[in-house]
């Protein structure tokens, strides 16, 4: 490789929000808004969906004699779909960045 073209691709910004990443993002806000929607729907009609964070919410409520105070109110394993929804895209955005994350493998001549 030339120096001019050393010196060329040293001087390039890495674009970082792409078609690609704002593409997915914007997925996963739209998808994260309605399980956000679904949830305070569910919270304000009175709506009950069990799920295990019920019964170890339960659990620690008992053990520890106070009321558990979550950030945000998700009923049943709406929360869990939340987490795995934003770790999906979040898996997808730093995949396809990884050579600019981590750097281009050697090539051996």
């Amino acid at each position: 490789m030339s120096l001019a073209t050393k010196k060329q691709t040293s001087n390039q910004q890495i674009k970082w929000f792409d078609t690609f990443t704002k593409v997915m993002l914007s997925i996963m806000f739209v998808m994260l808004l309605f399980i956000f929607g679904a949830g305070k729907y569910m919270a304000s009609h009175q709506m009950e969906a069990g799920g295990t964070d019920d019964l170890v919410n339960t659990l620690a409520t008992d053990v520890t004699k106070g009321q558990h105070h979550p950030f945000a109110e998700l009923p049943g394993d709406a929360q869990v779909g939340a987490f795995s929804v934003a770790n999906f895209f979040a898996g997808l955005i730093v995949g396809h960045h990884w050579e600019k994350l981590f750097g281009t493998p050697k090539k051996e001549e």
